[in-house]
Protein backbone atom coordinates (compact mmCIF):
# COMPACT_ATOMS: atom_id res chain seq x y z
CA UNK A 1 0.00 0.00 0.00
CA UNK A 2 1.46 3.44 -0.83
CA UNK A 3 2.08 5.81 2.24
CA UNK A 4 -0.10 8.37 2.54
CA UNK A 5 2.37 11.59 3.85
CA UNK A 6 0.58 14.09 5.94
CA UNK A 7 0.64 17.89 5.67
CA UNK A 8 -1.26 20.44 7.85
CA UNK A 9 -1.41 24.12 9.57
CA UNK A 10 -1.59 27.17 7.41
CA UNK A 11 1.32 28.46 5.25
CA UNK A 12 3.53 29.65 8.07
CA UNK A 13 2.49 28.63 11.14
CA UNK A 14 4.12 26.27 13.62
CA UNK A 15 2.15 23.30 12.83
CA UNK A 16 2.92 23.88 8.54
CA UNK A 17 6.53 24.10 9.34
CA UNK A 18 7.43 20.95 11.20
CA UNK A 19 4.76 18.75 9.03
CA UNK A 20 6.20 20.24 5.85
CA UNK A 21 9.94 19.88 7.40
CA UNK A 22 8.96 15.84 8.15
CA UNK A 23 7.78 15.37 4.50
CA UNK A 24 10.50 16.93 2.74
CA UNK A 25 13.37 15.25 4.51
CA UNK A 26 11.21 11.28 3.96
CA UNK A 27 11.39 11.81 0.41
CA UNK A 28 14.33 14.20 -0.09
CA UNK A 29 18.00 15.48 0.50
CA UNK A 30 18.35 19.44 0.81
CA UNK A 31 20.15 22.65 0.05
CA UNK A 32 20.34 25.84 0.96
CA UNK A 33 20.97 28.71 -1.72
CA UNK A 34 22.19 32.11 -0.53
CA UNK A 35 18.76 33.77 -1.45
CA UNK A 36 17.10 31.67 0.90
CA UNK A 37 15.77 29.43 -1.74
CA UNK A 38 15.79 25.49 -0.29
CA UNK A 39 15.97 23.01 -3.07
CA UNK A 40 14.47 19.45 -2.02
CA UNK A 41 16.48 16.71 -4.45
CA UNK A 42 14.27 13.78 -4.44
CA UNK A 43 16.13 10.62 -3.11
CA UNK A 44 16.84 8.17 -5.82
CA UNK A 45 14.41 5.17 -4.34
CA UNK A 46 11.76 7.84 -4.08
CA UNK A 47 12.15 9.55 -7.36
CA UNK A 48 13.88 11.91 -9.85
CA UNK A 49 13.93 15.77 -9.76
CA UNK A 50 13.11 18.85 -6.84
CA UNK A 51 10.37 20.80 -4.87
CA UNK A 52 12.37 24.23 -4.65
CA UNK A 53 10.58 26.37 -1.99
CA UNK A 54 11.59 30.41 -1.75
CA UNK A 55 10.66 32.55 0.74
CA UNK A 56 9.63 36.33 -0.40
CA UNK A 57 9.67 39.40 1.57
CA UNK A 58 6.10 39.73 0.95
CA UNK A 59 5.11 36.84 3.07
CA UNK A 60 4.42 34.46 0.51
CA UNK A 61 6.48 31.09 -0.43
CA UNK A 62 7.05 30.38 -4.06
CA UNK A 63 7.44 26.43 -4.79
CA UNK A 64 8.08 24.67 -7.99
CA UNK A 65 7.64 21.17 -8.76
CA UNK A 66 9.74 19.36 -10.88
CA UNK A 67 9.54 15.93 -9.78
CA UNK A 68 8.39 12.51 -11.04
CA UNK A 69 7.74 9.77 -8.04
CA UNK A 70 9.13 6.40 -8.97
CA UNK A 71 5.90 4.87 -7.21
CA UNK A 72 2.79 6.13 -6.51
CA UNK A 73 2.73 9.09 -3.93
CA UNK A 74 -0.10 10.28 -2.03
CA UNK A 75 -0.09 13.58 0.15
CA UNK A 76 -2.83 14.35 2.92
CA UNK A 77 -3.79 17.76 3.91
CA UNK A 78 -5.32 19.47 6.38
CA UNK A 79 -5.53 23.10 6.02
CA UNK A 80 -7.54 25.85 8.22
CA UNK A 81 -9.50 28.25 6.45
CA UNK A 82 -7.07 31.23 6.41
CA UNK A 83 -4.99 28.95 4.41
CA UNK A 84 -4.16 30.07 0.96
CA UNK A 85 -2.61 28.65 -1.90
CA UNK A 86 -2.46 29.59 -5.98
CA UNK A 87 -1.08 26.74 -8.06
CA UNK A 88 -0.63 26.51 -11.82
CA UNK A 89 0.33 23.15 -13.34
CA UNK A 90 2.87 23.73 -16.08
CA UNK A 91 3.12 20.11 -17.46
CA UNK A 92 1.33 16.42 -15.93
CA UNK A 93 -1.30 15.79 -13.54
CA UNK A 94 -1.94 15.70 -10.23
CA UNK A 95 -5.37 14.29 -8.67
CA UNK A 96 -6.96 16.10 -5.91
CA UNK A 97 -9.99 14.97 -3.87
CA UNK A 98 -10.88 16.75 -0.92
CA UNK A 99 -13.89 15.99 1.28
CA UNK A 100 -16.07 18.80 0.36
CA UNK A 101 -14.66 19.59 -3.28
CA UNK A 102 -15.09 16.18 -4.61
CA UNK A 103 -12.48 14.84 -6.83
CA UNK A 104 -10.23 16.00 -9.81
CA UNK A 105 -7.31 16.34 -11.99
CA UNK A 106 -5.37 19.38 -11.62
CA UNK A 107 -3.54 19.29 -15.37
CA UNK A 108 -1.45 21.47 -17.88
CA UNK A 109 -2.53 24.89 -18.14
CA UNK A 110 -4.91 24.92 -15.43
CA UNK A 111 -5.02 27.35 -12.17
CA UNK A 112 -6.22 26.41 -9.31
CA UNK A 113 -7.32 28.48 -6.26
CA UNK A 114 -7.79 27.04 -2.30
CA UNK A 115 -11.01 28.03 -1.14
CA UNK A 116 -11.41 30.29 1.94
CA UNK A 117 -12.49 27.73 3.90
CA UNK A 118 -11.12 24.61 5.93
CA UNK A 119 -10.10 22.05 3.53
CA UNK A 120 -9.24 17.84 4.17
CA UNK A 121 -8.62 15.69 1.27
CA UNK A 122 -5.40 13.85 -0.62
CA UNK A 123 -3.62 14.98 -3.66
CA UNK A 124 -1.57 11.72 -5.83
CA UNK A 125 0.68 11.28 -8.27
CA UNK A 126 1.45 8.68 -10.93
CA UNK A 127 4.27 6.22 -11.07
CA UNK A 128 6.56 7.84 -13.15
CA UNK A 129 4.40 10.57 -14.28
CA UNK A 130 6.36 13.79 -14.53
CA UNK A 131 4.53 16.84 -13.12
CA UNK A 132 5.50 20.48 -13.38
CA UNK A 133 3.96 23.08 -11.76
CA UNK A 134 4.40 26.30 -9.62
CA UNK A 135 2.56 27.39 -6.16
CA UNK A 136 1.87 30.51 -4.25
CA UNK A 137 0.91 29.80 -0.85
CA UNK A 138 0.76 32.26 2.74
CA UNK A 139 -2.85 33.19 4.06
CA UNK A 140 -5.38 34.75 3.41
CA UNK A 141 -5.32 37.35 5.51
CA UNK A 142 -1.80 38.13 4.50
CA UNK A 143 -3.10 38.38 1.07
CA UNK A 144 -5.66 41.11 2.09
CA UNK A 145 -2.77 43.16 3.89
CA UNK A 146 -0.75 42.78 0.77
CA UNK A 147 -3.01 43.80 -2.04
CA UNK A 148 -4.01 46.39 0.82
CA UNK A 149 -0.44 47.81 0.79
CA UNK A 150 -0.34 47.63 -2.95
CA UNK A 151 -3.17 49.98 -3.25
CA UNK A 152 -5.67 47.00 -4.50
CA UNK A 153 -8.32 47.87 -2.31
CA UNK A 154 -10.45 45.35 -0.64
CA UNK A 155 -10.32 41.71 -1.97
CA UNK A 156 -13.31 40.06 -4.17
CA UNK A 157 -15.71 37.71 -2.27
CA UNK A 158 -14.69 34.40 -3.22
CA UNK A 159 -18.47 33.52 -5.03
CA UNK A 160 -20.67 31.03 -3.87
CA UNK A 161 -19.20 27.16 -2.58
CA UNK A 162 -20.18 25.84 -5.77
CA UNK A 163 -17.95 28.58 -7.89
CA UNK A 164 -15.35 27.68 -5.23
CA UNK A 165 -15.17 24.25 -5.32
CA UNK A 166 -14.34 24.41 -9.50
CA UNK A 167 -11.62 26.70 -8.89
CA UNK A 168 -10.35 24.51 -6.32
CA UNK A 169 -9.95 21.88 -9.28
CA UNK A 170 -8.42 23.31 -11.55
CA UNK A 171 -12.10 24.31 -13.58
CA UNK A 172 -12.09 27.67 -13.97
CA UNK A 173 -11.09 29.57 -16.99
CA UNK A 174 -11.54 32.89 -15.37
CA UNK A 175 -8.29 32.11 -13.11
CA UNK A 176 -6.25 31.22 -16.37
CA UNK A 177 -4.92 34.49 -17.16
CA UNK A 178 -2.80 34.29 -13.86
CA UNK A 179 -0.94 30.96 -15.37
CA UNK A 180 1.34 32.87 -17.73
CA UNK A 181 3.15 35.56 -15.01
CA UNK A 182 2.99 31.86 -12.88
CA UNK A 183 4.97 30.14 -15.70
CA UNK A 184 7.25 33.22 -16.00
CA UNK A 185 8.27 32.03 -12.19
CA UNK A 186 8.54 28.40 -13.23
CA UNK A 187 10.94 29.24 -16.29
CA UNK A 188 13.38 31.90 -14.62
CA UNK A 189 16.31 30.16 -13.31
CA UNK A 190 18.39 33.16 -13.28
CA UNK A 191 21.25 33.59 -10.27
CA UNK A 192 21.43 37.17 -10.05
CA UNK A 193 20.63 40.13 -7.18
CA UNK A 194 17.38 40.76 -8.70
CA UNK A 195 16.26 37.12 -8.80
CA UNK A 196 13.87 37.81 -6.29
CA UNK A 197 12.46 40.77 -7.13
CA UNK A 198 11.72 39.19 -10.83
CA UNK A 199 9.43 36.78 -8.50
CA UNK A 200 7.97 39.61 -6.52
CA UNK A 201 6.87 41.40 -9.84
CA UNK A 202 5.43 37.89 -11.81
CA UNK A 203 3.39 37.48 -8.61
CA UNK A 204 1.43 41.32 -8.28
CA UNK A 205 1.09 40.08 -12.26
CA UNK A 206 -0.38 37.11 -10.68
CA UNK A 207 -2.22 38.43 -8.15
CA UNK A 208 -3.86 41.30 -10.09
CA UNK A 209 -5.00 38.28 -12.92
CA UNK A 210 -6.52 36.76 -9.61
CA UNK A 211 -8.31 39.92 -8.28
CA UNK A 212 -9.99 40.24 -12.00
CA UNK A 213 -11.12 36.26 -12.08
CA UNK A 214 -12.60 36.74 -8.46
CA UNK A 215 -14.51 39.83 -10.53
CA UNK A 216 -15.11 37.96 -13.29
CA UNK A 217 -19.10 38.16 -13.12
CA UNK A 218 -19.15 38.17 -17.10
CA UNK A 219 -21.70 35.63 -18.31
CA UNK A 220 -20.68 32.52 -19.88
CA UNK A 221 -19.79 33.19 -24.15
CA UNK A 222 -22.73 32.40 -25.99
CA UNK A 223 -20.21 29.45 -27.73
CA UNK A 224 -19.79 27.80 -24.17
CA UNK A 225 -23.84 27.88 -23.45
CA UNK A 226 -24.45 25.54 -26.42
CA UNK A 227 -22.48 22.53 -24.70
CA UNK A 228 -24.57 20.41 -22.99
CA UNK A 229 -22.77 18.50 -19.85
CA UNK A 230 -19.55 16.28 -21.18
CA UNK A 231 -19.74 12.40 -20.78
CA UNK A 232 -16.79 10.97 -19.37
CA UNK A 233 -15.62 9.31 -22.57
CA UNK A 234 -15.87 12.82 -24.67
CA UNK A 235 -13.51 14.36 -21.83
CA UNK A 236 -11.29 11.38 -22.08
CA UNK A 237 -11.22 12.34 -25.71
CA UNK A 238 -10.63 15.62 -25.61
CA UNK A 239 -7.76 15.34 -23.17
CA UNK A 240 -6.22 13.09 -25.63
CA UNK A 241 -6.63 16.31 -28.35
CA UNK A 242 -3.49 18.37 -26.85
CA UNK A 243 -0.97 15.59 -27.50
CA UNK A 244 -2.26 14.78 -31.16
CA UNK A 245 -1.70 18.29 -32.08
CA UNK A 246 2.28 18.12 -30.23
CA UNK A 247 2.88 14.68 -31.63
CA UNK A 248 2.16 16.62 -35.03
CA UNK A 249 3.20 19.33 -34.58
CA UNK A 250 5.37 20.10 -37.85
CA UNK A 251 1.89 19.71 -39.68
CA UNK A 252 -1.22 20.11 -37.62
CA UNK A 253 -4.40 18.34 -38.79
CA UNK A 254 -7.09 20.07 -39.34
CA UNK A 255 -10.24 20.28 -36.72
CA UNK A 256 -12.25 17.98 -38.89
CA UNK A 257 -9.38 15.46 -38.56
CA UNK A 258 -9.14 15.65 -34.90
CA UNK A 259 -12.61 15.50 -34.31
CA UNK A 260 -12.90 12.42 -36.56
CA UNK A 261 -10.11 10.87 -34.21
CA UNK A 262 -12.16 11.71 -30.73
CA UNK A 263 -15.07 10.56 -32.59
CA UNK A 264 -17.52 13.33 -32.19
CA UNK A 265 -18.34 16.56 -34.33
CA UNK A 266 -16.59 19.90 -35.20
CA UNK A 267 -18.98 21.58 -33.71
CA UNK A 268 -18.87 19.06 -30.32
CA UNK A 269 -15.04 19.14 -30.44
CA UNK A 270 -14.74 22.92 -30.68
CA UNK A 271 -17.18 23.95 -27.98
CA UNK A 272 -16.16 20.94 -25.60
CA UNK A 273 -12.78 22.10 -25.88
CA UNK A 274 -13.14 25.65 -24.68
CA UNK A 275 -15.45 24.21 -22.25
CA UNK A 276 -12.88 22.22 -20.92
CA UNK A 277 -9.75 24.22 -21.08
CA UNK A 278 -11.38 27.95 -21.35
CA UNK A 279 -9.71 28.17 -24.76
CA UNK A 280 -9.83 27.26 -28.44
CA UNK A 281 -8.10 24.24 -30.11
CA UNK A 282 -5.45 26.29 -31.84
CA UNK A 283 -5.08 28.79 -29.10
CA UNK A 284 -4.20 26.04 -26.66
CA UNK A 285 -1.63 24.59 -29.03
CA UNK A 286 0.33 27.68 -29.80
CA UNK A 287 0.78 28.36 -26.08
CA UNK A 288 1.93 25.50 -25.38
CA UNK A 289 4.57 25.49 -28.43
CA UNK A 290 5.58 28.42 -27.01
CA UNK A 291 5.35 27.88 -23.27
CA UNK A 292 7.84 24.52 -24.33
CA UNK A 293 9.99 27.32 -26.29
CA UNK A 294 10.96 29.20 -23.59
CA UNK A 295 11.55 26.32 -20.86
CA UNK A 296 14.41 25.35 -23.97
CA UNK A 297 15.47 28.67 -24.06
CA UNK A 298 16.38 28.46 -20.36
CA UNK A 299 17.10 25.14 -19.98
CA UNK A 300 19.34 24.51 -22.98
CA UNK A 301 22.08 25.60 -25.12
CA UNK A 302 20.38 25.20 -28.44
CA UNK A 303 20.13 27.32 -31.15
CA UNK A 304 16.85 29.39 -31.73
CA UNK A 305 16.46 27.55 -35.03
CA UNK A 306 17.03 24.14 -33.48
CA UNK A 307 14.24 25.30 -30.67
CA UNK A 308 12.36 26.63 -33.51
CA UNK A 309 11.82 23.67 -35.09
CA UNK A 310 11.36 21.50 -32.01
CA UNK A 311 8.14 23.46 -31.37
CA UNK A 312 6.46 23.11 -34.80
CA UNK A 313 7.68 26.42 -36.73
CA UNK A 314 9.12 26.00 -40.64
CA UNK A 315 11.37 28.67 -39.96
CA UNK A 316 13.15 31.20 -37.41
CA UNK A 317 11.66 33.81 -38.40
CA UNK A 318 8.05 33.34 -38.59
CA UNK A 319 9.25 31.29 -34.73
CA UNK A 320 10.75 34.81 -33.23
CA UNK A 321 7.76 36.45 -35.03
CA UNK A 322 5.19 34.93 -32.68
CA UNK A 323 7.56 34.41 -29.90
CA UNK A 324 7.87 38.11 -30.12
CA UNK A 325 4.27 38.83 -30.18
CA UNK A 326 3.40 36.91 -27.20
CA UNK A 327 6.43 37.68 -24.66
CA UNK A 328 7.35 41.10 -25.90
CA UNK A 329 10.83 40.57 -26.79
CA UNK A 330 13.13 38.61 -28.91
CA UNK A 331 13.93 34.80 -27.83
CA UNK A 332 17.45 36.15 -27.70
CA UNK A 333 16.61 38.80 -25.10
CA UNK A 334 14.67 36.10 -23.16
CA UNK A 335 17.57 33.77 -23.05
CA UNK A 336 19.78 36.34 -21.62
CA UNK A 337 17.36 37.55 -18.67
CA UNK A 338 16.44 34.01 -17.93
CA UNK A 339 19.85 32.19 -17.77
Amino acid sequence: MTRVHQLAGAAGSAVSEATSAAYYASIAQAEESRDGTVRHRLRPEVGDGTIEVTPLRSGFHIVRYDIAFTGGHRVGFTFPGDHFELEHCVEGRMSISERGAGSGDLRARSVALSPRGAVDGVVAYGAGERYRAVSVTGTWTGLESHLGGLGAGVLPPTGPESVARERYLGRSAALRPAAGPLEEIFTHRRSSPGRLLFMESRLVAALSALVDGLTDTAPPDAEDSLCPALDDHEVAALHRVPDLLWRQRHAPPPLAELARASSMSVRRLTTGFRALYGTSVREYHRRRCLDRAAALLVETDWPVSRIAHEVGYASAGNFGYAFRRDRGTTPARFRRAHS
